[in-house]
């Protein structure tokens, strides 16, 4: 599978997620989350695909995350945020080759940024990692508030650490 591949099979994860919840539980405002709600991690997600993505098909050398535009429509209305997910897949097939970029970032509240060489690729890869350490924290909420809600059970675990668990098994059955 390719790196578009498993970026486009991860916001299929997400969408299929929210089919899987109740509009009351999306955005409901947890302890779990210090008051935030599920919709406000699956927004932050889907904010950081949108920024890249617009980025790369707009030929924009910088991408800077903390620009973002930030829709707040995405957090409280799952209809939206599904078809969000739906033009960010249609633009990852936009997507063919890697390019070069500039990544810039805060260092501290006051303002003062970095800029570092990066890729369209390696941003990707961050996205798809963002993307698995919020859908952790999304799980943990769920568990604990919405208990009801089956997970798949990889849902927010980092492919490395599937590997690792899976030949950790194989070499325990051996």
């Amino acid at each position: 599978m390719s790196l578009l591949q498993t970026n486009k099979a991860m916001l299929y994860q997400l969408s299929a997620f929210i089919d899987s919840i109740e509009d009351y539980q999306f955005s409901a405002h947890l302890s779990i989350l210090s008051g935030n709600t599920i919709g406000k991690h699956l927004r932050h997600i889907i904010e950081f695909y949108q920024h890249l993505l617009q980025s790369y098909l707009n030929n924009q050398i910088v991408v800077n995350y903390d620009a973002r535009i930030r829709n707040h429509f995405i957090e409280t209305d799952k209809n939206y945020a599904k078809q969000e997910i739906g033009q960010l897949v249609f633009f990852l097939e936009q997507t063919n080759k890697d390019k070069e970029m500039m990544l810039c970032f805060s260092l501290n509240e006051k303002g003062d940024t970095q800029h570092i060489p990066t890729t369209f690729y390696r941003e990707l890869a961050y996205n798809l990692e963002h993307a698995i350490h919020h859908l952790a924290i999304v799980k943990m909420a769920v568990i604990q508030h919405f208990p009801e809600i089956q997970l798949d059970t990889n849902f927010g675990i980092a492919y490395a650490t599937i590997q690792y668990h899976n030949e950790k098994l194989k070499t325990e059955q051996s």
